[in-house]
């Protein structure tokens, strides 16, 4: 009884792992050609994601070549057997929400190796569609017209300079041919003793941006700081758009952000462009006798030597006519009647006390108040010099800290940048560079703070030179990829 029973279970068991062997045989043909069909979703996946973001990238070079570059990032990716491309554009009208934006759709068939044993899974359609919108670029463009920017087909009014203004010329409509008009808005604001909107916001920026910057006059120091702590007034921008300069692109930026419909997706930047240290700050100082409270920019010199300092008319776009200092206090034919000691000429006061015109002097002033140290400072060019570079920063980080942030970029250019570290440093702290450690300046090393946007500095350093103008385009290049980079998700 007990082989007979053994024979019928052995019978049993080579029925069941017959059965259980075509089960598994089946669940593996399934396995290897699902797994196929997996594979094949998955690279269409990451090419299609990277495709589309070159093309919507690329979208201000007409939507064929941005189309072709598109389908060479998806043939990279994919490889040479690359499916059929489907793509539709949005130019950014009002029922695309106002923005920008590529849709690519891929799709290829699968040919299986078992499940083609069943003729409708000989072959499987796989897909998928990606989309890409660019954002509208609202960007502010703020140049350093200063005197030191002279040189080369600029002449100098004394001294020499470094071809910036030459090298800045031939760079900055090449930087802003690669936006696109109609959809981007670029401006553009220029400081030397003074600051000033040249272009307002605009969407149709080629032309007058290029007028604007091939018409600066390089003169003048250097007032390229923004308000600190004080609160800029933008109404009175907008009848009269001079002001501190980091502040006003500020203004620049979130009034036409402002301006945009709700929804519209937008990247905010301001390149700032100087070859030197910003030196000039703006205040209204209470006068005293008649003439009553004077707005005033004043400092003008970079404070590693020497003691001068000027006032300046913070609506003037002349030197030395709106140098206060240098045309009321100055020797000679431009001694003002209000400024009578000439132990006081190119020092700043007049008659111990600000400038103000050929006849009056203000009054009751002797003293700043400095947002950095929270006291009253003496007018002296150390002081001035490291409330403007407070200031400058203090405005870039509250850029760099609203809710949509601003990212900043800063070119600095020539030996008096390259040359100093601590010139580098600041620069570096302004565009909160996380590479900015490598700036070494003992007294005021580079910070970076993590928590606000994160910008770029970068350094021109052959100005003036033979490679002057070919760096610089470089640089304001290697701005462009940053802010590409940021205009797609």
């Amino acid at each position: 009884m007990r082989n007979k029973f053994s024979h019928k279970d052995a019978g049993q068991v080579l029925v069941w792992f017959a059965l259980s062997m075509a089960v598994f045989i089946l669940f593996t043909a399934l396995a290897v050609d699902f797994g196929l069909i997996y594979l094949t979703k998955a690279r269409l996946a990451n090419s299609v994601d990277s495709a589309v973001l070159t093309a919507a990238k690329n979208y201000q070079q007409g939507t064929t070549t941005a189309a072709g570059l598109g389908a060479d990032m998806f043939v990279a990716n994919y490889g040479s057997s690359a499916p059929a491309l489907t793509w539709t554009w949005c130019s950014g009208n009002a029922s695309c929400g106002g923005a920008i934006s590529a849709t690519l759709n891929a799709e290829t068939s699968v040919h299986t190796r078992f499940m083609s044993y069943l003729p409708q899974w000989a072959s499987v359609n796989v897909g998928d569609t990606a989309a890409a919108t660019r954002s509208t670029l609202v960007l502010a463009l703020v140049l350093d017209r200063s005197g030191s920017m002279c040189g080369g087909t600029i002449t100098c009014t004394s001294g020499t300079g470094d071809d910036g203004g030459e090298a800045l010329q031939s760079a900055v409509p090449t930087f802003i041919g690669n936006f696109i008009q109609g959809s981007d808005y670029l401006g553009m604001i220029s400081f030397a003793g003074d600051a000033r909107v040249d272009v307002a916001m605009t969407d149709e920026f080629v032309t007058s941006i290029t007028g604007a910057v091939n018409g600066l006059t390089f003169n003048g120091g250097t007032f390229g700081t923004g308000a600190g702590t004080n609160i800029y007034n933008s109404t009175t921008y907008t009848t009269n758009p001079h002001g501190p300069p980091m502040s006003m692109a500020d203004v620049l930026i979130n009034n036409q952000v402002n301006a945009l419909p709700a929804s519209t997706p937008v990247s905010k930047v301001m390149v700032y462009f100087t070859d030197g240290l910003m030196n000039t700050v703006q205040d209204t100082l209470a006068c005293t006798n008649s003439i009553g409270s004077q707005l005033y920019n004043y400092g003008g010199y970079d404070a590693s030597a020497g003691t001068t300092f000027d006032f300046f008319n913070p609506t003037g776009d002349y030197y030395p006519a709106d140098d206060l200092s240098y045309y009321y206090a100055g020797g000679g034919s431009n001694q003002g009647a209000g400024c009578t000691s000439t132990a006081q000429d190119y020092q700043g006061l007049c008659n111990g006390n600000p400038p103000y015109s050929a006849t009056y002097s203000c009054k009751g002033v002797t003293k700043f108040y400095a947002q950095g140290t929270g006291s009253n400072e003496d007018f002296n060019r150390a002081n001035i010099t490291a409330e403007a570079q407070w200031r400058g920063i203090h405005t870039a980080n509250a850029m760099q800290g609203e809710t949509n942030p601003v990212y900043v970029y800063v070119i600095g250019l020539g030996n008096a940048v390259s040359g100093d570290p601590c010139v580098e440093a600041f620069l570096s702290t302004v565009a909160n560079d996380p590479n900015g450690s490598q700036y070494s300046c003992p007294s005021a090393p580079a910070a970076f703070n993590s928590a606000l946007a994160q910008g770029e500095f970068l350094v021109v350093p052959s100005c003036p030179g033979a490679t002057c103008t070919a760096q610089l385009t470089q640089a304001f290049y290697t701005i462009y990829t940053k802010v590409a980079l940021r205009l797609t998700q």
